[in-house]
């Protein structure tokens, strides 16, 4: 090992300590300001609601930036484990499509969700996982359609177990950008704004979750008419 380099062990045992350490204050004020916009300390002017709401965003956003890339760290080095249990995977696929529906529904976007029959009641796999996995791709379809829509489609089988595909009628992915859609912090050339973290996560995060569960994350396709996003895992029916 280079002399001052710092191993895989060491960095996520850094990393871990950050994350308290960072977490405990951000914590800290992000409580506070939920009493200031309360009311505790006495009712705000307009002018002082609106910089406190925008307090509440930015602290809230750092946090979910730290959670991120902490777990993007240990995702990368093998350091988690994911959960192998019995889990409805309607219930969850509703569940993500629920969260976004009502960002997508003020731009416009008609947010729909195809189950076919193969789909059993019950998977076997790590559902919070999964479910960080779905979400983080829903949004990013809401980030990047200006109009249109969304959709999610759903399928399994004995061989390849667990496939979604999800759809958005975006303008597409440039040629520069497509190559680098999954490298950490990469955001593009378009930066749209939505109630993420909003740092160039969510995709890295996304493959590197995907990876550890022995699954493919992949760009299908996308051009002018919208890109279309292959999620694979092979999870086995309860």
């Amino acid at each position: 090992m280079a002399e001052g380099s710092i191993n895989t062990e060491t960095l996520i045992g850094l990393l871990r300590l950050m994350g308290h350490d960072i977490r405990a204050p951000l914590g800290s004020l992000i409580s506070t300001n939920d009493m200031l916009i309360a009311g505790t300390y006495d009712p705000l002017t307009d002018k002082q609601m609106h910089a406190a709401q925008r307090m509440k965003r930015n602290s809230r956003r750092a946090l979910a930036i730290i959670d991120d890339f902490i777990t993007y760290v240990k995702a990368e080095a093998a350091d988690l484990i994911p959960y192998s249990q019995p889990f409805d995977p309607r219930a969850e696929l509703e569940t993500c499509v629920h969260q976004v529906k009502p960002s997508a529904e003020e731009k416009g976007l008609l947010c729909d969700l195809l189950i076919t029959d193969s789909v059993p009641q019950q998977l076997v796999g790590d559902a919070a996982l999964i479910r960080q996995v779905v979400t983080a791709l829903l949004w990013n379809g809401v980030a990047f359609t200006a109009s249109g829509s969304l959709r999610v489609e759903s399928d399994w089988s004995v061989a390849s177990g667990w496939s979604m595909r999800f759809r958005d009628t975006g303008s597409g992915i440039s040629s520069e950008d497509a190559p680098h859609i999954f490298e950490p912090f990469f955001r593009g050339q378009e930066r749209p704004q939505v109630p993420t973290a909003g740092a160039g996560l969510g995709l890295a995060l996304s493959a590197a979750l995907v990876k550890l569960m022995r699954g493919q994350l992949t760009l299908e396709s996308t051009g002018a008419a919208g890109s279309t996003f292959c999620l694979n895992l092979p999870i086995p029916c309860a």
